[in-house]
């Protein structure tokens, strides 16, 4: 009988932590619905393929194991110097992407933020390209809760950039109380509680009260999340303090309708990260 209670109380002592694991991949946006509209979403995006990296001698493979024992990989971009050579970087970049983009195809198109002297890291969300896991958007947001806590032990200087999806992924992360020193939300939907999902999770619940380190950017001509959908969480921010953008051009990011205008656009955004705009 002495035996018996010690392991029952030893299963009561490992049994949350188990069922906190579990929980890290429950939906909370609906049983059926947020499974398949995952399903869907991540139909859209590419395969994943190596040789999209292939040549880029700044650009690493990396991995990440989460708290539930699951491995996300992407890539890490190197810091670079003016001669393109690796440097000490100065602080990281860490990029939460958009629904239909992957880590191989995006961490190419941010060469500049590595040439303001950052690493810059990119993983496929877990259950995309050649991260493990199921697409759970609760399990996503603490995925990158841990990134970012991680990050922070590396690095003194500690930047965020979410794009679409992945704006209202750090949004909940900055929310949280994730300490960063300043982060871009480009085209965040306001709420996702019309969808079904809890109010807590809504990016318009997540900013804080001090967000002077925020720049939000949206575009009056983005074709996937038009303004109903992102105006109010653009000037909530404004009200607590951020810098926000309303660019009469911009499309979606990653979409814009011509190479002028994406430019311009990811150098706002850097710019903003490294202090150059908005300090």
């Amino acid at each position: 009988m002495r035996y018996l209670k010690i392991y029952l109380l030893a299963l009561l002592l490992v049994l949350p932590n188990v069922a906190l694991a579990a929980d890290r991949e429950v939906t909370v946006c609906g049983w059926f619905k947020e499974r398949w509209v995952f399903t869907l979403w991540s139909s859209v995006a590419p395969r994943p393929d190596a040789s999209r990296v292939a040549g880029h001698e700044l650009i690493q493979r990396t991995e990440f194991t989460t708290g539930d024992g699951k491995i996300l990989r992407g890539y890490k971009y190197q810091a670079q110097d003016n001669n393109g050579l690796a440097m000490q970087a100065e602080g990281y970049i860490l990029v939460a992407l958009g629904n239909a983009m992957i880590a191989d195809l995006m961490i190419t198109t941010l060469e500049r933020f590595s040439q303001r002297g950052y690493d810059v890291y990119i993983y496929d969300y877990r259950g995309y390209g050649d991260s493990q896991g199921k697409r759970r958007i609760n399990a996503i947001i603490e995925d990158y809760k841990e990134l970012v806590a991680h990050l922070n032990t590396q690095y003194e200087k500690q930047l965020l950039y979410g794009i679409s999806l992945g704006g209202a992924v750090m949004a909940n992360v900055i929310g949280s109380g994730s300490q960063f020193d300043r982060a871009v939300i480009d085209s965040s939907p306001s709420r996702l509680s019309p969808h079904g999902c809890p109010q807590w999770l809504d990016p318009a619940e997540n900013i804080p009260d001090n967000a002077n380190n925020l720049l939000v950017i949206t575009g009056e001509k983005d074709s996937v999340l038009g303004p109903d959908m992102t105006a109010e969480f653009r000037e909530l921010a404004e009200q607590k303090g951020a810098i926000v953008y309303n660019g009469s051009n911009y499309g979606h990011p990653f979409m814009d309708s011509s190479y002028a205008i994406h430019n311009e656009r990811l150098n706002r955004v850097i710019d903003f990260l490294d202090g150059r705009e908005g300090g």
